[in-house]
């Protein structure tokens, strides 16, 4: 099972849940809004859990709230993925002594680096443009992956390369007289006080072009391209990829219960009436997700990176009930009685 959690923008300044927090979705720092998770069957599909919370909460705090409940109606040994959020250690161990497994992503350390610079641990081939060192820990079987992907690495070097010309182009305007303060300070805002920053140029260091690849790969680090997994069971780099990739359907749920059915913005402001407005979006999208289900799709085998792959295309939710709200039922009555029904745009989805 996936699980991820986000925010939805509250309308109402008396919301029982709303209140400033990380802006999941908006840049105005300064607005309340309403924290969710929400959990479904990976291979199905299904989302079968979503609980509200304020929006201040934190992603562990939230984790720890819902694990105990959503093992209470899973099969035990159940794959359990998440995000960075529930990365902590006593999260991580709370799923392993429920007799469950877990993958996660982890943030790197001191030790990762040395495994990186390490010529001995050497790079597994996993996929075109992908490879990976792999380390087991022998005392619990937990395993962590370093995952170097050619795609990550070249889009952190083409950021480097514009934060480069940045940051050059802020040391002209500022010699001109001509700059804003958000090249060199970030400045947060609050809404309860009035701020004056002042900025003034103590050194400026010179650079010849031939320095300019050296100067992009120290704005890059050494861990450009890098990504980390850990699991709490050996397995191998590609199983580790596929399974941790697969959780991309949770994060087209949180898109498809903002957008689709409709969660955001959040239009009522009391804490029953905004938790049952988050569980008749789960009952939306969980009816939908059960029809998408029973369909039974266009396989096809596709090569992809170097791997053959055997992929199964479904409708998205959005089509699906774009499919369903066109769905028209003609009926033609004569003296009283119906003599014809007459079903406009009924297809697959429909039936």
């Amino acid at each position: 099972m996936n699980i991820d959690g986000s925010a939805v923008v509250v309308n109402g300044p008396e919301a029982e849940l709303g209140a400033v927090g990380y802006p999941r979705d908006f840049r105005d720092q300064s607005r309340k809004q309403v924290e969710f998770l929400t959990a479904e069957l990976q291979r199905s599909r299904i989302p079968f859990f979503m609980r509200a919370y304020k929006g201040d909460t934190s992603d562990p705090e939230q984790y720890r709230d819902a694990l105990p409940d959503i093992f209470s109606v899973i099969r035990e040994g159940s794959w359990i993925i998440v995000d960075n959020g529930g990365a902590s250690g006593d999260i991580l161990d709370s799923i392993v002594e429920s007799g469950h497994k877990y993958l996660t992503r982890v943030k790197m350390n001191a030790s990762d680096d040395r495994r990186i610079n390490d010529s001995e641990c050497e790079w597994e081939y996993v996929e075109d443009g992908v490879c990976c060192k792999k380390h087991t820990f022998d005392s619990s079987g937990r395993t962590t992956y370093l995952f170097l992907s050619l795609d990550n690495w070249y889009r952190s070097y083409h950021s480097a390369f514009k934060s480069f010309d940045r940051m050059v182009e802020a040391v002209k305007t500022y010699e001109g007289g001509h700059f804003r303060k958000s090249d060199f300070v970030t400045v947060k805002r609050n809404v309860l006080a009035n701020i004056e920053v002042k900025v003034s140029l103590q050194t400026k260091f010179t650079f010849e072009e031939s320095e300019r690849e050296g100067i992009i790969r120290e704005i890059m680090g050494t861990r450009a391209g890098i990504f980390k997994l850990g699991s709490s069971e050996q397995l191998t780099p590609s199983e580790a990829l596929d399974k941790y990739r697969a959780r991309a359907t949770v994060e087209h749920l949180i898109h498809s219960l903002k957008r689709v059915t409709g969660l955001k913005p959040l239009r009522v402001w009391g804490e029953s009436s905004i938790c049952g407005s988050m569980m008749l979006a789960l009952l939306s999208e969980t009816a939908v997700a059960m029809a998408r289900y029973e369909m039974k799709g266009n396989t096809k085998t596709i090569e992809e990176k170097g791997r053959r792959k055997t992929v199964t295309e479904k409708p998205n939710t959005e089509s699906i009930v774009w499919s369903l709200g066109h769905l028209t039922l003609t009926r033609i009555i004569g003296n009283g009685h119906r003599k014809q029904a007459i079903y406009s745009n009924w297809n697959p989805i429909s039936r």
